[in-house]
């Protein structure tokens, strides 16, 4: 059991609704099956059923509801787009189980039927039912109207041949509802499923889009700084070596030009890394805010570092960037909230940034981050502190009442 609830843990949202509807495709085949099994076997069919009919359609049943339940994963994975082989070959066979039921029509006593025990006609329709939602993902919606309203007559002609005509509205009606039902809700489960995981791989290819534009913002800045310099050393140092080939004095000059464009251009990288690495912490909180927005996650934030020393905001934006990237990594969080206050105590002063989220994900056991770790030393260097864990009391969780907290804590001197 342990085991089973740690694989459901390390799924995400789309990948534990696409198990959970699936398994509800596949026991809902049974049910049409229960009712007329129940039915079949009730005091009140009396002598009206013979002892053979309940023990054949029982495994014959069985049979009909795995193979539907094969049908149905298949038909979903083409409905979802992805390859799937359909298994025709089970069509057939499927068909005449249909049949097979039917036939128990030869255990029910002709004649009315004041007992409401389900005839042949009607065991027939609740298997050709079962074959029908199995394959509704994949049949037109006017096809599958198409087919119940036909079902429908096909059952009232087949039940007023059998017990009377009192039983054909009644075995129409039953063959509407029931065939709408299963048809219906098969489909509507295989269209969630395929809004789902749009909306999941939405989701994921926003983050992607996020990190890209962040790399080709720093890519565009390298070449803002270096493109022109390197454009400068490359004609200068060509000069110099024709002027040395030469032997004019001048070739020294124009390498010195060279090596003081190359300290200029190493100074400049410096420069953009450094304020790639250490950008201030309300440019991290907006950055923050828009990433998570574009991953679908509601991100809010109260407060603002403006006033904090540099080295403090240095470090609570590492805090920030590094717990934004847990966020979409390892949470399927819907709502983000980031406070940053000052806490005074007698005449010292901490800044605390506290970020919090909803539906984390529990971590695999092998599980060895070194984000967290890196930035507890980076704090412990200022005399700060980190904590991340998880915390009963969350709305929305994907485990009901978790949340994820982080919250980092540095001191800045007197208020």
């Amino acid at each position: 059991m342990t085991r089973i609830g740690r694989w459901w843990g390390t799924r995400s949202a789309a990948e534990r609704f696409d198990v959970t509807t699936r398994w509800s495709m596949y026991l809902l085949l049974g049910l049409p099956l229960l009712f007329v099994a129940s039915a079949l076997t009730s005091p009140d069919a009396g002598g009206r059923v013979d002892a053979w009919v309940p023990a054949a359609l029982v495994p014959l049943g069985l049979g009909h509801v795995v193979a539907c339940a094969f049908l149905v994963d298949a038909a979903t994975e083409r409905y979802l787009g992805r390859p799937a082989r359909l298994r025709r070959r089970l069509v057939p066979p499927l068909l005449l189980t249909v049949a097979a039921a039917g036939m128990g029509a030869a255990g029910l006593h002709p004649g009315p039927n004041p007992s409401g025990v389900p005839s042949g006609v009607v065991l027939t329709v609740a298997f050709a039912g079962m074959l029908l939602a199995a394959l509704s993902p994949v049949i037109s919606s006017s096809a599958l109207a198409g087919l119940v309203v036909a079902g429908a007559a096909v059952a009232a002609a087949g039940e007023a041949a059998v017990t009377g005509p009192d039983g054909a509205v009644p075995a129409a009606l039953v063959t509407l509802v029931w065939g709408s039902f299963l048809s219906g809700t098969y489909r509507f489960s295989a269209w969630m499923l395929g809004v789902v995981w749009e909306v999941d791989r939405g989701r994921a290819t926003a983050a992607r889009l996020a990190v890209a534009e962040e790399r080709l913002r720093f890519a565009r800045d390298l070449h803002d700084v270096l493109g022109r310099n390197l454009s400068v050393i490359a004609v200068k140092s060509e000069l110099a070596g024709r002027l040395a080939e030469r032997g004019d004095a001048a070739a020294v000059a124009e390498m010195a030009e060279v090596r003081r464009v190359a300290h200029d251009s190493l100074r400049e990288v410096r420069d953009v890394v450094r304020g790639y690495r250490t950008a201030d912490l309300d440019t991290e909180l907006a950055g923050a805010r828009s990433v998570l927005r574009s991953a679908g996650v509601e991100c809010r934030v109260i407060g603002d570092g403006a006033h904090l020393p540099e080295a403090v905001q240095a470090a609570l934006g590492w805090v920030v960037r590094e717990a934004t990237t847990n966020v979409i990594r390892h949470s399927d969080a819907t709502t983000c909230t980031i406070g940053l206050d000052v806490r005074i105590d007698g005449s010292a002063a901490t800044a605390v940034l506290r970020m919090e989220n909803d539906r984390p994900r529990p971590a695999p056991p092998d599980a060895a981050g070194t984000g967290l770790a890196g930035l507890t030393e980076r704090l412990a260097g200022l005399g700060g502190r980190l904590t991340a864990e998880r915390q009963p009391g969350g709305r929305n969780g994907g485990r009901p009442g978790d949340r994820f907290v982080v919250e980092a804590s540095v001191p800045v001197g007197t208020p």
